[in-house]
């Protein structure tokens, strides 16, 4: 899947150093770095294993929030790779891989703590790393951060390492906020449906988005503005087969009514990647 390329001006770092990134509240800033690359990665679960003509590589950030506020995203929604041709490539969710542990899908890191782990993508056999990029509010920050990663070759036959960056950019570009809060990672599809329609009662609708409203709605604003006239959701589950969980819902409008509501919502990698709701 292609990814953001965010366009705007660049401003050098040397080496692997941190780039400091700043996020869309105020006082909010993290070092962000990239310590390691696995090209290729090999899934720790066999269901994550790459189609044939791809494969999954690995880059590992290192989150050290040096700001005032406590940082709770989805680390994965704001990383990009993108390879020598230019095409670029979205994050899988909470992926893990035998090169160490991936990232969970949700975050926490208070502020002078430090957080550490693998963000996965699965990309063209072919193709040939160029840049990993990292941007704060799942991808919705002014600033994104950019790694040159070391040269590997295409489809890579030998077993994984990890490689340190060797150098690091910054480029700055105005786009729209949205944040996300803690989840849990590759959490049951039960609890994946529970919790976000617990993130929507609780109006935390960055968290819903980052638990599988991205996959439901073209746009976060008009996530957003499809609960304008909701008070309440009351979620029943019905059914549990594999990645499939049956719901009945009911929607408590602000004007006192009722909406009545039944489907199915698909659940992959602890994240809804799709539903039927009638």
């Amino acid at each position: 899947m292609a990814a953001r390329g965010p366009p705007g001006r660049l401003r050098g770092a040397q080496g692997g150093d941190p780039l400091d990134l700043a996020g869309n509240e105020q006082g909010a800033r993290r070092a962000v770095t990239v310590t390691a690359v696995a090209d290729p990665a090999t899934a720790a679960h066999s269901f994550d294993t790459p189609e044939a003509g791809r494969r999954l590589v690995a880059v590992q950030f290192r989150l050290h929030n040096t700001g005032s506020t406590t940082y709770s995203d989805s680390p994965s929604n704001g990383a990009t790779v993108v390879d020598e041709q230019g095409q670029g490539f979205n994050a899988l969710i909470a992926t893990d891989v035998t090169a160490g542990p991936a990232f969970p899908a949700g975050v926490v890191v208070a502020p002078g703590d430090t957080a550490l782990g693998y963000i996965s993508f699965e990309i063209p056999a072919g193709s040939r790393l160029a840049k990993a990029q990292f941007t704060l509010n799942s991808g919705f920050a002014n600033q994104t951060g950019q790694w040159a990663l070391p040269a590997a070759t295409a489809a890579p036959s030998a077993a994984p390492t990890a490689t340190a960056a060797r150098t690091a950019t910054v480029t700055t570009t105005a786009t729209t906020t949205a944040t996300a809060g803690p989840r849990t990672s590759a959490a049951a599809p039960r609890q994946v449906v529970e919790d976000y329609y617990a993130a929507i009662n609780a109006h935390d609708y960055a968290r819903a988005w980052a638990l599988g409203g991205r996959n439901l709605s073209p746009s976060y604003g008009q996530f957003v503005n499809g609960f304008a006239g909701t008070a309440a959701d009351v979620v029943t589950v019905t059914a549990v087969n594999g990645d499939n969980v049956s719901v009945l819902l009911d929607a408590l409008q602000t004007d006192g009514t009722h909406r009545h509501y039944a489907g199915t919502y698909t659940v992959r990698n602890g994240v809804i990647v799709a539903a039927t709701i009638h």
